[in-house]
């Protein structure tokens, strides 16, 4: 087989990690935003544009990182798309938790025979919370002080016609937190 070096791969998770984890050189750093929000734009291989294409590992910060990159917007689409793959799909099947397989249940087909080692309550998908709470409601430790000791809040609000409002508390050993927003 040739050698495959230079070679893009594409994928959402191939920009989102290295953004996520501050790798990325500042000479390709906005080549990488922009890739990145291609390849959420997109969708790719017959799924819709704003279609969840993370895989285990991505899931977790993709929206962090779109809202850190100054993309928020992008992750409130993630968020509210309904086609499959996305968080909510499995919402429109009938979901009241979050899915390892995010059609381990379809009106059409049923379980399918797809329930084999499937967690109906799931971690990685289950990781937009993380999100929620941190970005779109924007309460977070300061790095200096672990266990939010002390936290900044600085909410950034889904832009107009996608949610009206978001409201939630984090209730920390040093006390409760809130925040909200409304449009």
């Amino acid at each position: 087989e040739p050698e495959r070096q230079g070679e893009t791969v594409g994928t959402q998770t191939s920009y989102v990690l290295p953004l996520a984890f501050g790798i990325v050189p500042d000479s390709v750093h906005g080549k990488f935003v922009d890739n990145l929000a291609h390849a959420v734009t997109s969708g790719g291989e017959g799924h819709e544009p704003y279609s969840l294409l993370t895989g285990f590992i991505g899931t977790a910060w993709i929206s962090r990182v779109l809202s850190d990159v100054g993309l928020p917007d992008m992750a409130y689409s993630l968020l509210l798309n309904t086609s499959f793959p996305s968080w909510l799909y499995p919402v429109t099947q009938g979901a009241t938790t979050v899915w390892e397989r995010l059609d381990s249940y379809t009106h059409s087909r049923g379980f399918g025979g797809n329930n084999r080692m499937n967690s109906f309550n799931h971690y990685s998908f289950g990781a937009v919370g993380h999100w929620l709470m941190s970005r779109s409601l924007g309460i977070e430790p300061m790095k200096e002080y672990p266990g939010f000791a002390s936290f900044e809040l600085r909410p950034q609000p889904a832009p107009a016609g996608m949610m009206d409002y978001a409201t939630g508390h984090y209730d920390s050993p040093y006390g409760r937190i809130e925040s909200s927003w409304k449009r």
